[in-house]
């Protein structure tokens, strides 16, 4: 039987461990679930079938966590469960940041922070637990070692395997994800096993949670693009402004015509993601002194669900385009505004618009450069990765670092992807796989309704950004232009495109029934997520693994 109360201290003792993403101690996350494995009696006899897999030459030693329960191993089914065990920080709890992991203390004294008339309904209702990483995603991870227990002792309700896999990094650049990719590969051929469905259980996300009463099961996972600017200008004495070009003009001009575009919105089946929103504009100058900089470099965060990204590159290349041909005119139209004024001739330079994507930018470089350069920057982007720089910043640095080795100095734009890249994942559900997934869907709604008076619905497109992301590239998807200027691939971000092309099994988004992630809010409701989920994923395995 399911156990609500273990379930719980489980969860407990999971939020205790502050496993916060991109810090040594993210890692600790896979110590506690390996022991809590440990704990459960199938694996205190099959230890062999618990492993921690180190991510590749990781600066912070992270792993990710798998464990097998192989309780058919004449049958090749398989059904694998997921989540991520890092957590985002604790800051937006102020004078509580020091009881935030420690859920029973923080639901009591929770009121102390500012809530909202949602959450302090929620808080008085005593139906909800407080507290960091509760819903996203320790309570997801308390269920996975639940339903593992439970069909260890009821093998005889399915026909089939359940691998759980835990990976880190996922509030980051989900390194433990692209860890998990070939590991799924990898394992599949030396089990001989045939996967049925990804089921990720991490908390679903809802648009208005006042409001929305309705639980959700989510298909399909939108993607994530990073187009990063970065601009060259000329530096100048800022007494002689005229002699020179700001970058943060440049920059500007971009921002005033990326942000929020709605031109870039994209739609499918029903769902339109947001517009582009810009992550980091900056100036590279580092000290001060009386010049203009002479770089600069923007980021912005591109949602997708019908992604081309040979088309999404020459959209931002004409964009970039435009953005520079109109700072030259403003500099231009400026100093003549000036000489009306002084009644003097400004001097000042003529400059040409010039935009390249960084593999534009490479191979120029490479024409003439003595030595290979791909090493070369590889090595560039491991030194800075040792400073403990994130890799978006080292992306700044490579990008910066291509052009200070490029000949032929100029002002211009160069136009890269960065770190972390999400592809949209929606596979066809006339395929085989996925019709029977969606099939088995219905009928948990059908049961949600019947067993528990709860509403339960079915949505396209799980908009969060998740993991789910890498389950299911569409046939005809070819990202290789976009691999070719995601910055740093190979070196500081490891994207293993072929093993995503042959891991394709459909997935779902069914988790608990959670609020407010990465506020001081963030919070799990005891009754749907101890009392029936559990039941809902019993009644999902069983229907996917029918004997």
């Amino acid at each position: 039987m399911i156990d609500p109360k273990r379930m719980y201290e489980n969860m407990k003792k999971l939020v205790e461990v502050p496993s916060v993403s991109g810090t040594k101690e993210e890692r600790q996350g896979a110590y506690a679930l390996e022991a809590l494995l440990y704990d459960l009696d199938y694996f205190k006899a099959h230890r062999d079938q618990v492993k921690l897999l180190p991510l590749y030459d990781d600066l912070l030693d992270r792993s990710i966590v798998t464990a097998f329960l192989n309780i058919h191993p004449d049958n090749p089914k398989t059904v694998i469960l997921s989540g991520h065990y890092d957590v985002v920080d604790v800051e937006e709890y102020g004078h509580l940041q020091d009881i935030a992991y420690d859920v029973e203390e923080i639901t009591k004294r929770i009121n102390e922070m500012p809530l909202d008339e949602d959450s302090l309904r929620d808080y008085e209702s005593g139906e909800w637990i407080f507290g960091r990483g509760t819903a996203d995603m320790k309570y997801g991870h308390a269920l996975c070692l639940e339903l593992l227990d439970y069909y260890s002792k009821n093998p005889e309700e399915i026909d089939g395997n359940l691998l759980y896999v835990a990976v880190c990094g996922e509030e980051t650049n989900s390194e433990g994800m692209l860890r998990a990719l070939p590991f799924f590969n990898d394992f599949a051929k030396e089990k001989n096993l045939d996967y049925q469905a990804f089921l990720l259980t991490e908390c679903y996300m809802m648009e208005d949670q006042a409001k929305d009463k309705n639980h959700y099961i989510h298909y399909g996972s939108s993607g994530k693009v990073m187009p990063m600017f970065f601009f060259v200008g000329e530096s100048t004495h800022f007494g002689e402004p005229f002699l020179g070009l700001d970058p943060n003009l440049m920059s500007a001009k971009v921002y005033n015509k990326l942000q929020l575009n709605t031109d870039f919105c994209q739609s499918s089946h029903g769902m339109t993601t947001p517009p582009p929103s810009c992550l980091k504009m900056m100036d590279l100058k580092t000290n001060y002194s009386a010049s203009i900089p002479l770089y600069a470099a923007a980021y912005y965060a591109m949602v997708t669900v019908d992604l081309d990204p040979e088309e999404t590159l020459d959209k931002l290349k004409a964009l970039a385009q435009e953005a520079m041909e109109e700072s030259i005119v403003y500099l231009e139209d400026q100093a003549k505004a000036y000489e009306k004024i002084t009644g003097e001739e400004t001097i000042r330079y003529k400059y040409e618009p010039v935009v390249y994507t960084f593999e534009e930018l490479v191979k120029e470089i490479k024409k003439d450069y003595e030595g290979d350069f791909d090493q070369d920057l590889k090595d560039f982007a491991l030194e800075k990765m040792k400073e403990g720089k994130e890799i978006q910043s080292v992306a700044v640095d490579l990008v910066k670092r291509a052009y200070e080795v490029y000949k032929n100095k100029r002002p211009m734009i160069i136009l890269s992807f960065i770190p972390p890249f999400y592809p949209d994942s929606y596979l066809p559900k006339d395929q085989e796989k996925v019709a029977r997934l969606m099939e088995v869907c219905e009928k948990i709604i059908d049961y949600a309704d019947k067993e528990f008076q709860e509403p339960l619905k079915m949505k396209d497109w799980y908009m969060g950004i998740s993991d789910m992301c890498y389950t299911g590239l569409q046939e005809g998807r070819d990202f290789d232009e976009l691999f070719q200027n995601l910055v740093g691939t190979g070196s500081l971000y490891q994207f293993p495109g072929e093993d995503m092309k042959e891991f394709k099994v459909p997935g779902i988004v069914m988790g608990g029934y959670g609020k407010d992630f990465h506020k001081h809010t963030e919070r799990l409701h005891k009754h749907y997520n101890f009392q029936v989920l559990p039941q809902l994923y019993i009644q999902m395995i069983n229907e996917l693994l029918k004997k």
